[in-house]
């Protein structure tokens, strides 16, 4: 009975004066200080001192957490922005250079084919759909391989190859490689 009566009296001095340390990460090194029965009410200041640091350096974490989101969007931001001068970039194409509409905007070329088939209807409006959703979609693909720790040049790279088969394919329906097959 004895022995179970100095252990509790043993642990309650340790739990009284356990040294406090408040460790938030490099930037933020508190002091040391112990809290003893005594000395407890002097100590409540430090305590809610050290609560409202923590409360601003959580704070500033998660503004930083968040805009460091915004800038992992940039793909998309640029994709949307490429969006808005689509059309633009399509009269300047279709004006200057007829390839360069192969090279650009070879998904909507695909979809004003009439090997599609499809409803008069669709048939007007999927062409303006795809070309003002093919950047933002493009910049989706490139958020998302980006995200798995690919270089930009590579991302890069397979969009351009994308371009290439979906050029590919608009020769191939089109008729342009039937001279080069028929020899």
């Amino acid at each position: 009975m004895m022995s179970n009566f100095s252990s509790v009296r043993a642990l309650n001095r340790a739990l009284t004066q356990t040294v406090h340390e408040l460790s938030l990460d490099s930037e933020f090194q508190t002091e040391r200080f112990c809290a003893l029965r005594d000395t407890f009410p002097t100590h409540m200041n430090q305590i809610e001192a050290e609560q409202a640091m923590f409360c601003l350096w959580r704070r500033e974490r998660r503004r930083r957490s968040r805009a460091g989101w915004l800038l992992r969007q940039w793909p998309i931001a640029v994709g949307l922005l490429l969006a808005l001068f689509a059309p633009v970039l399509r009269t300047f194409l279709t004006r200057s250079h007829p390839w360069g509409m192969w090279v650009v905007f070879p998904f909507a070329l695909l979809a004003h084919r009439p090997e599609l088939e499809i409803n008069d209807r669709i048939a007007r409006v999927l062409p303006q759909l795809i070309l003002y959703a093919q950047f933002p979609l493009e910049g989706l693909m490139a958020r998302m391989v980006l995200r798995r720790h690919v270089t930009l040049p590579g991302v890069t790279g397979q969009i351009f190859y994308f371009h290439f088969l979906a050029a590919v394919q608009l020769a191939m329906v089109s008729g342009v490689l039937n001279p080069l097959f028929l020899r």
